[in-house]
């Protein structure tokens, strides 16, 4: 009786531990997801991109507060798209 609880005993105590160990290997990677790069027109100020994406015969926009931006004279050029 004595041997027969303690192997049942030991039995359990090892499912238990085996369990406890999981074994999916899923954890431990991890995937970074970059966002997408700002498109030219949305780098500057507010409705430049409805602007700069307005046909050549559209009306004029009028210039809004936050349309022009402080000039950094240190800053890098901002490539232009297509080249």
């Amino acid at each position: 009786m004595k041997r027969t609880l303690l192997t049942t005993v030991a039995v359990v105590l090892l499912g238990a531990v085996l369990s406890a160990c999981g074994g999916g290997g899923g954890g431990g990677t991890t995937t970074t997801v970059t966002p997408p790069a700002a498109k030219f027109e949305d780098q500057f100020g507010a409705k430049f991109a409805s602007a700069y994406q307005g046909g050549a015969n559209t009306e004029p926009v009028d210039i809004a507060p936050g349309d022009v931006i402080p000039v950094n004279a240190t800053a890098e050029p901002v490539p232009l798209p297509g080249t």
